[in-house]
């Protein structure tokens, strides 16, 4: 009687090698999220959220104490930037009753894939902040830097144009060809 050992040893292998892979080909997604602010959020309980201003989505940005309706906090995210917002727990240094938690955000170029939260302000806890989102009238278009014209230097003593040879004949004079030529 013989055993099905090397059909054993083959499924094995196979279940090895996908148990390995299929973590590896999920950590690239996984992966990004970690090091990508994207619109939408990281798609983890980190309380950060990305907004992304977009020629026909110009949005803006409004954080308000919703015990009293006061807005704390706004900004227009400029066209072609996003805003990262991210809400950390009891980190006032304060440690106020009324705004225990504390709330980094930056504004940077919608190229970059992350940036440092450098910006921070005391806000009230979760319970009682409410994060608007609105839509600026549209469309927006990015400002662009023109550059000035450069006009001719007004002082400038200008030379006469030299006359030009076309075909070893003289341009100028009575017996010369119709038609002006000038030189470059």
């Amino acid at each position: 009687m013989r055993t099905q050992r090397p059909m054993r040893a083959i499924t094995q292998a196979l279940v090895m090698t996908a148990a390995l892979c299929v973590p590896l080909l999920m950590s690239g997604c996984f992966f990004k999220q970690l090091v990508t602010n994207s619109p939408g959020g990281q798609m983890r309980t980190t309380d950060m959220y990305t907004y992304e201003s977009t020629p026909y989505e110009p949005l803006s940005v409004t954080l308000y104490d919703n015990r009293d309706k006061e807005p704390l906090w706004t900004v227009d995210v400029p066209i072609g930037q996003k805003v990262t917002i991210r809400f950390l727990r009891n980190q006032a240094k304060e440690n106020s009753a009324r705004r225990p938690d504390v709330m980094q955000w930056e504004i940077y170029d919608a190229k970059n894939r992350r940036r440092n939260l450098s910006n921070t302000m005391a806000v009230p806890p979760a319970n009682s902040r409410l994060l608007k989102v609105a839509l600026r009238d549209g469309p927006e278009y990015p400002v662009e830097i023109e550059d000035e014209p450069v006009f001719p230097d007004p002082e400038k003593q200008w030379d006469p144009v030299k006359q030009r040879k076309f075909r070893g004949v003289s341009t100028s004079g009575s017996d010369s060809r119709s038609g002006a030529y000038y030189a470059d």
